[in-house]
């Protein structure tokens, strides 16, 4: 059952404690976070996602600890057990997420409650979180650069031998429990042995360097993707049993949801492992390195491999990011792509984007020099930018060069280069660098919840600078001290 807010409740310890909190980053994200709008927009998530099941059932956690609970979440960079842990010992987290003295539940629920909050509502708590700092004048929009970053998947190195490892692995696990509720399906032969021996036959040919290795590990590739046809054989068998209700009659109902998750988990490995063979067979037999469609995991379908020219990882494996900063370090506008597109075809979109959101164009554009085209740079003048810092590819004319050599355009070069440390901030800080969500939208609600915490924070501190700056100006008014 649903639940919009919660009534507060004093603390324990018979009011030994106050309900206050002491952290002042905490305190003024709190005054941000009262804003109602966003408890509504958790509500229309839970519309979309959990339908009738909002109004049966025990109660959930109520929406205003549940936006508190996951921006505290995100700005320690906590996993779900170290967050489950704080809020059992912690009265000051207690107080910022209002449970007070309410008994916290398990881990596990609180996974289960986020993750029934949406990419879209994600998205559309940074909108709002946009147009408060707008009202509160920490942002205005004037300046603008833009970079993209990847956000790994949560995924082991990827090889052949490994990718087939998992698709047997995965497919025997669900075949022996769907044998476990129908016996009379018969018994599936179990191959793991067989699999990872020809795993550790594949390592230690990789590594030997005699002239035999590469066609032994030929062989050994070759007997691994025979058990796995075998595999995947008799999961497509089984799978169309699972559908003809005749053979699933007899089990009670709960078995019967059991079956028909096996069925849906069968469904949807079968055509991975089977392009998992394909891409091998490719890669390995015939020799075929950009084989379409390749998969990296068989757990995120979606992560591609992505080379952004780094000496310590050369190849990344998750989804491209693009991110728009403006004043003071806010994020403005994020995307997660599928696929690894271009720098240069994203800028003239998140202009446009930008001009939608702010009401205009930035004076100020910066970027590196992957976003630069001609057709790019014309296409930011003519929507008004002022000053466009795109230094650009190649050979420089003797005219480029000077304009490249200009004031304006090294000290929004010099500009733009701190954006890499804010990335920095988004990885390390928020743990941006890694997503650890799953299911279809996962890598784009991680990154906006980390987007969303580290906006938090920089309205909070421009907030706080603000009130001390007035409070500065205040000292020094007529008749005091300092004014004298």
């Amino acid at each position: 059952m649903l639940v919009y807010r919660r009534a507060q409740s004093p603390l324990p310890f018979g009011g030994l404690f106050s309900d206050s909190i002491a952290d002042p980053d905490l305190v003024r994200i709190d005054q941000i976070l009262a804003d109602d709008e966003f408890v509504d927009i958790l509500r229309r998530s839970y519309d979309r996602v959990v339908g009738r099941s909002k109004r049966r059932g025990a109660p959930l956690i109520a929406l205003n600890q549940l936006l508190r609970t996951t921006a505290l979440k995100h700005l320690k960079n906590w996993s779900f057990r170290d967050l489950f842990n704080e809020l059992r010992r912690n009265l000051d987290y207690r107080a910022f997420t209002q449970f007070f003295d309410e008994p916290i539940r398990s881990f596990r629920t609180l996974s289960r409650n986020i993750s029934w909050i949406d990419a879209l509502a994600v998205r559309e708590l940074n909108e709002r979180l946009v147009q408060i700092a707008l009202g509160q004048g920490v942002i205005e929009g004037k300046v603008f650069r833009q970079d993209t970053t990847v956000t790994e998947a949560n995924i082991h190195y990827p090889t052949d031998s490994t990718l087939l490892q998992d698709g047997c692995r995965v497919l025997l696990r669900s075949l022996h429990r769907v044998e476990q509720l129908l016996p009379s399906l018969g018994r599936t032969r179990d191959r793991a042995r067989a699999v990872v021996h020809r795993v550790l036959e594949i390592h230690r040919t990789a590594k030997s360097r005699s002239p035999q290795a590469p066609e032994q590990r030929k062989q050994s590739y070759r007997s691994l993707m025979r058990i796995t046809r075998s595999v995947v054989t008799r999961a497509e068998r089984v799978a169309a049993k699972l559908s003809d209700r005749r053979v699933t009659r007899r089990l009670g109902f709960f078995e019967q949801l059991a079956v028909e998750r096996l069925e849906q988990q069968l469904q949807a490995m079968v055509p991975r492992v089977d392009q998992v063979l394909r891409q091998t067979r490719a890669r390995v037999i015939r020799g075929i390195n950009n084989y379409p469609g390749k998969f990296v995991s068989l757990f995120e379908p979606e992560a591609v491999p992505i080379r952004k020219g780094k000496i310590h990882k050369d190849t990344e494996f998750g989804r491209l990011v693009d991110l728009v900063e403006v004043e003071n370090g806010f994020i403005s506008d994020y995307r997660v792509h599928s696929g690894n597109p271009a720098d240069v075809t994203l800028l003239v979109p998140a202009l446009w984007r930008h001009k939608q959101r702010f009401g205009r164009v930035p004076r100020k554009l910066a970027a590196d020099r992957g976003f630069w085209s001609a057709a790019n740079e014309k296409a930011a003048l003519e929507l008004g930018v002022q000053q466009v810092s795109l230094p650009a590819r190649g050979p420089l004319s003797a005219a480029r060069r000077l304009l490249q050599r200009r004031r304006w355009f090294r000290r929004l070069q010099r500009w733009r280069a701190n954006g890499e440390g804010r990335i920095s901030t988004l990885k390390h800080r928020y743990g941006m660098d890694r997503c650890m969500y799953k299911g279809v939208d996962a890598t784009e609600r991680w990154v906006g919840w980390c987007v969303f915490a580290n906006n938090l924070t920089v309205v909070a501190r421009r907030s706080a600078k603000f009130e001390d700056d007035e409070s500065a100006d205040g000292d020094q008014g007529p008749g005091t001290e300092k004014a004298a």
